[in-house]
């Protein structure tokens, strides 16, 4: 609402406003992965709440990211033992080219035979961090399928047996630790209200501005919004806020 209570008091010119306190951040949790919910805390709702709230399907993930962890000690073996035989290799071919007992031909192929174990090694290489990317890729989904909110938990929108999809919204959290307070001020008023103390329902308030939005708002052409910033118990509650 716009300006209700303007009057003179103490030598100091009052401006008072009335606002709505709410939540200082609402927040909408979105799915970031496909799955059937498996388990969803309803109990958290309305509660300030840190912890497992939603859980998505993720048991075969996990026998997957298993294999791939098996599959990467193996290559990881293979590879130092490559390594040993790529040295030997490499040993055996400085040493033929270097004998003139030996034909171009036996040098020749002491030295492919070198390059073909640098390139298995290579091959083992590559193939090693593309497991690893594989890994971290899997450990990333089987994260995002343990949804883990803090704040206050305004609702949770799935059950369990529900098949979420990406992007769905799957609860609405609030940051409650402070709140906000949306006014609207004329703007020949902004500069008076700035740098004064701030009255909540004719009490001395911590609220502070936050913000001031300089352009003109699209309903109250007249006004510029501005968002103060404190502490105050209820939530929804219609204020009187006063400028001193």
């Amino acid at each position: 609402m716009r300006l209700i209570y303007s009057s003179l008091l103490a030598g100091s010119l009052l401006f008072g406003y009335y606002g709505k306190v709410e939540p200082y951040q609402t927040y909408i949790i979105k799915s970031d992965i496909t799955g059937k919910v498996v388990e969803v805390n309803k109990t958290a709702e309305g509660h300030i709440y840190k912890g497992v709230v939603i859980k998505i399907d993720d048991y075969k993930d996990k026998i997957d990211l298993e294999n791939l962890k098996t599959q990467l000690k193996n290559f990881q073996l293979i590879l130092q033992s490559q390594i040993k035989i790529a040295q030997k290799k490499q040993k055996t071919y400085e040493i033929y080219k270097k004998l003139k007992t030996k034909s171009q031909f036996d040098k020749d192929l002491k030295f492919y035979d070198y390059q073909n174990s640098l390139i298995a090694l290579n091959q083992t290489k590559n193939t090693i961090a593309n497991l690893k990317a594989q890994i971290a890729k899997l450990q990333d989904t089987i994260s995002k399928k343990t949804i883990r909110l803090s704040h206050y938990i305004y609702k949770i929108n799935v059950n369990k047996g529900d098949f979420v999809n990406l992007a769905l919204p799957l609860a609405t959290t609030m940051d409650i630790s402070k709140v906000k307070i949306d006014l609207f001020i004329p703007i020949d008023k902004i500069d008076s209200i700035q740098n004064k103390n701030i009255y909540i329902n004719g009490k001395l308030s911590d609220f502070k501005i936050d913000k001031i939005y300089k352009v003109a708002d699209s309903q109250y052409i007249t006004s510029y919004k501005v968002e103060i910033v404190g502490k105050y118990p209820t939530i929804s509650d219609i204020v009187k806020v006063e400028f001193k």
